[in-house]
Formats: structure tokens, C-alpha cells, sequence
């Protein structure tokens, strides 16, 4: 091959890799947030009509509205129930509606099914109206970002936004009976934690370090000091203790990790990534 054909095509190439490298990432939809019960509540509208929502990547719901709440919004029943938990272990039967027109800033869904929160416990004991939950969330590579007040939603099939918004391409994470699951290392030993936007507190099961820890059980709150999730390090890390039933689980990352954290959730391509927040970001 001549010398002119090789040099063209190695300048070629390098053109190309240079371009696809560059490949800017998609518009997110983005959702403005703010902090209430130190959950990321965002303004949204069902039928046109005014909701608070936790954006609570933890529930598997597509939504989830207080009794109260549906009585004045233009929803109806499908004649359905369903029993479900939360990750407080909190049991629920909540009747089925239906409803249209979900406007959260740019997330929006023109029909969906949803649950009633009943009775004063759970998400139903929260000051905002209900919840949108990982039913929809699940469609997109999801950027919590509660220092900078938005969660950004990328299409699933878009490249490299762990790494542009993290700062890495991340670590596993399995979906487990519709939760996301992520391994940890410990100084007490590995642990399997739940990502949970909607969880009020970071919470530790005493019996997953029982046996390790002396008098686990007795503990109200425990540190490691050895924290790293699917491969990241995050310790020192501490946890409240508390007994919960579901989901089957060690431990739940919540509200105290997303709000030092920026959270990149990747459910379709099993992937997580996450940064600490800078001062003033």
C-alpha cells in the first residue's frame, strides 16, 4: 500500500475516533426538585390539576396517590387491588386507578395506572401527595442530582452518561423483584444494599452483621469504616439499625446518600455510578 493511502487512512480513523468520543449526549428530561422530609419532591400536575410527588426510584409503582388526594383529581378506579411493601416493611392493600396527562417538568406520561396509598403510614404519612415510582423511572438512565435541585431522566440507549455525569462508567446493579441491588464491601464483610430515592433514612438490618458485630442488635446506629459500592469506595458510612422485611436486602441507601451524592441509576444496563457532591454545587 502506498504511503499517501496509509497515512489518509490512519488520519481517517483517528478522525472518526476522535468524533465518536465526542458524540455529545442526548437532552435530558429534566425534572426541577426540592427537598421536603428530605425527600425529592417535584411539582406535577395529573389531568392539569396540582400534585407534590416524591420522585422514589424504590417503589415499584408507576404512581402512587394519597385517598384524599384522588378524591380531586379526574381519575377512576379499575375495580383492581393489590397488596404490596415498602422498604420500612410497611404492608398495604390500595385499590387501582387510572388517570391521564402526567406532567412532572419534562417527565410526562399521557395514561398510566397507579396505586392508592391508604391509611397514615409508609408514603402515605408524608406532608406531599404521592409518589412517582420506578414503574416509569425504569424507562430511563436516571441522574439524581439533589445539591444541584433536578433529576435528569436520559433515554436507556443513550452512551456514556454514567461517565459524563458521575464521573465513571460505575458497578453492578441487579434488578431483584423490580428493586435495584448493588453489592458492598465492607470491614465487616460483604453486604447487599438497596438504591432507594424514596427511603427517608439509610437503614441497616442488625441481623446482617450479627455474629460480626457484638450486641448488633442493640445498636441504634453503626459506621463502617470500610464502605465501597459496586467497586466505588464511599466510607466511612453509617447506617440507622432497624429490622425491615422486605425488600431481602442488608441494608437501604437513602435519602443520607442521595443528598451527599450525585446518583447515576442505570436499570437496563445494570450499571451504577455515583459522586460526592462538592461544597456549594
Amino acid at each position: 500500500m502506498p504511503l499517501t493511502i496509509r497515512k489518509a487512512g490512519f488520519a481517517l480513523a483517528f478522525v472518526l475516533g476522535t468524533a465518536q468520543a465526542a458524540t455529545p449526549l442526548p437532552t435530558p428530561l429534566r425534572v426541577p426538585i426540592t427537598l421536603q422530609s428530605g425527600l425529592p419532591t417535584a411539582r406535577a400536575t395529573i389531568g392539569g390539576k396540582p400534585v407534590r410527588l416524591i420522585l422514589d426510584a424504590g417503589a415499584y409503582q408507576v404512581v402512587g396517590l394519597k385517598t384524599a388526594v384522588l378524591a380531586r383529581l379526574p381519575v377512576h378506579f379499575t375495580g383492581d387491588s393489590e397488596s404490596w411493601g415498602d422498604a420500612d416493611g410497611h404492608l398495604f392493600s390500595s385499590r387501582i386507578f387510572r388517570g391521564d396527562q402526567l406532567v412532572a417538568g419534562g417527565l410526562s406520561a399521557d395514561v398510566f395506572d397507579g396505586n392508592e396509598l391508604v391509611g397514615n403510614i409508609g408514603k402515605a404519612g408524608y406532608p406531599q401527595d404521592g409518589l412517582v415510582g420506578f414503574g416509569l423511572l425504569h424507562r430511563y438512565q436516571m441522574v439524581f442530582d439533589e445539591a444541584g435541585g433536578e433529576v435528569r431522566l436520559y433515554p436507556a440507549e443513550a452512551k456514556g452518561v454514567l461517565k459524563a455525569e458521575c464521573g465513571s462508567e460505575g458497578g453492578p446493579l441487579r434488578l431483584e423483584r423490580g428493586v435495584m441491588v448493588s453489592r458492598v464491601q465492607t470491614d465487616q464483610g460483604p453486604l447487599r444494599v438497596q438504591w432507594d430515592s424514596g427511603s427517608s433514612e439509610d437503614v441497616l438490618r442488625p441481623s446482617a452483621i450479627a455474629g460480626r458485630v457484638r450486641d448488633a442488635d442493640l445498636l441504634r446506629r453503626y459506621t463502617f469504616d470500610r464502605f465501597a459500592v459496586a467497586g466505588q469506595p464511599a466510607g466511612p458510612w453509617s447506617f440507622m439499625m432497624r429490622q425491615f422485611p422486605a425488600p431481602d436486602v442488608d441494608a437501604v441507601l437513602g435519602s443520607g446518600f442521595f443528598a451527599t451524592h450525585v446518583v447515576c441509576l442505570d436499570p437496563a444496563g445494570g450499571r451504577v455510578a455515583f459522586r460526592a457532591k462538592k461544597t456549594g454545587a
